[in-house]
């Protein structure tokens, strides 16, 4: 799956490679605070993944925790795979002591967050793209998200 995650996200993983990539998330996996990635499963199957960072956006150091690379292959996409994830990563850092947890997206991805309770924070040129950097306060929303839609 790292490597499926690494053709979709190239440049954004921060990393020059599937390898490298796929070492840090093994070293992640096995993390108790930040960098951690969280993984959805069967038995079997890898279902989807998330990661949490320290640091994402190099613009932005003043902002932590981040969420990143939130991927549901497309053939488990719209089951709410990714809400859970969601889910999972906002009480993760909840329980880390954080009171919010940001990311950065574009397109029609804003919208998706919105609906799930993330908040805008600013409009960004990083990476040669526009960005939206949003916020989850965990406190207000009590680490939760709803699934009003799947992934």
């Amino acid at each position: 799956m790292a490597a499926d995650q690494y053709d979709y996200w190239g440049p954004l993983t921060g990393y020059e490679s599937p390898a490298h990539y796929e070492a840090f998330l093994e070293q992640a996996a096995h993390s108790l605070t930040l960098p951690r990635v969280l993984v959805a499963m069967t038995h079997t199957t890898v279902l989807g993944s998330v990661n949490l960072l320290m640091n994402e956006m190099t613009v932005r150091p003043q902002f932590t925790p981040w969420l990143g690379q939130l991927f549901v292959p497309e053939s488990h996409r719209a089951k709410g795979i990714g809400t859970k994830l969601l889910n999972a990563a906002i009480s993760y850092v909840d329980g880390l002591g954080y009171n919010q947890l940001f990311l950065f997206t574009s397109g029609t991805l804003p919208d998706y967050y919105r609906k799930r309770g993330w908040t805008d924070v600013e409009e960004v040129t990083y990476l040669g793209n526009a960005r939206t950097i949003m916020r989850f306060d965990t406190k207000r929303n009590s680490g939760r998200v709803t699934a009003n839609s799947g992934c």
